[in-house]
């Protein structure tokens, strides 16, 4: 995540004590630095380098904060399709900027700096960002923060999120080792990893690592297995699963292991608003 010396851009979240009225209590999590975890309690993801956005859809109507609770919502009319799909959540992603299929942090400061909506719709135009979502703390009024994160993340998949235009939801891994091993092939910053049963906390640090790409991983004790990995039985280099065509949208990083499958997302009536009341309860 990006952070950087304008007041808009995502820095300590020390004035962010909530996101609206709706959303009182609710801190934005943080990630610790450290050694990237192994095990299956943990999932991974890429560091999107980006800038972390809290996506409040009220009634219909999107509303953009970065984590010192600055709206930005004018500087990314891009991101406005978002509330076509839900009409009412609270999200937790990074928008992303692409230069020659990296992230880049230096067009995404200008992009900061634009205040002014006309100049905005034509940068987004010209250059559009991408909404990596990667949480989901309220839907249809129901808070999901208590739920362990595994839970939340298939609240997402079914969703249909990358039907629109600019948004997406960031790819899950199981095998960290390989992730890690594939940012650092594509030059990226590196790897989020998150405990698959924490609940949203933004005082449980521990359950959000970022690895940084030059870091190894965690040294592993005798009795720990590494769940994710196959043992060989002598020390060698283990291939890297075949990758699928990446999305339209998704940033072009072929060097990745393949994501976790969440599995289709509901269809439904298409392309639209989606309706509470077409999934089961137990997800909300």
């Amino acid at each position: 995540m990006l952070a950087a010396g304008l007041s808009v851009v995502q820095g300590t979240m020390s004035g962010m004590q909530g996101v609206g009225e709706r959303n009182a209590g609710i801190r934005p999590m943080q990630p610790v630095s450290g050694r990237l975890p192994v095990g299956r309690e943990w999932s991974y993801e890429v560091d999107w380098s980006g800038i972390r956005l809290l996506a409040d859809v009220d009634q219909g109507t999107l509303c953009l904060r970065t984590l010192e609770g600055d709206d930005v919502t004018a500087r990314f009319p891009e991101f406005a399709g978002l509330a076509d799909v839900v009409a009412d959540g609270l999200f937790d992603g990074e928008a992303v900027l692409l230069d020659a299929g990296q992230p880049s942090s230096l067009a995404l400061v200008d992009r900061l700096r634009r205040a002014d909506p006309r100049r905005a719709r034509s940068l987004a135009r010209a250059r559009p960002a991408i909404f990596m979502v990667y949480d989901v703390l309220r839907l249809y009024g129901v808070g999901l923060t208590e739920r362990p994160l595994e839970e939340r993340r298939a609240t997402l998949g079914r969703l249909a999120l990358d039907e629109v235009g600019r948004i997406q939801v960031s790819p899950e891994y199981d095998d960290g080792v390989a992730l890690l091993a594939g940012v650092r092939e594509q030059g990226l910053p590196g790897v989020m990893a998150r405990r698959r049963e924490s609940p949203y906390d933004a005082g449980s640090g521990e359950d959000w690592v970022r690895v940084v790409a030059g870091v190894d991983p965690a040294p592993t004790g005798p009795t720990e297995v590494l769940a994710d990995l196959p043992i060989p039985e002598r020390p060698r280099r283990e291939p890297a699963p075949e990758t699928p065509a990446a999305p339209a949208l998704a940033p072009p990083l072929p060097g990745l292991p393949a994501p976790t499958s969440a599995g289709p997302a509901e269809s439904g009536s298409g392309r639209g608003r989606h309706s509470r009341e077409e999934e089961p309860p137990g997800l909300w």
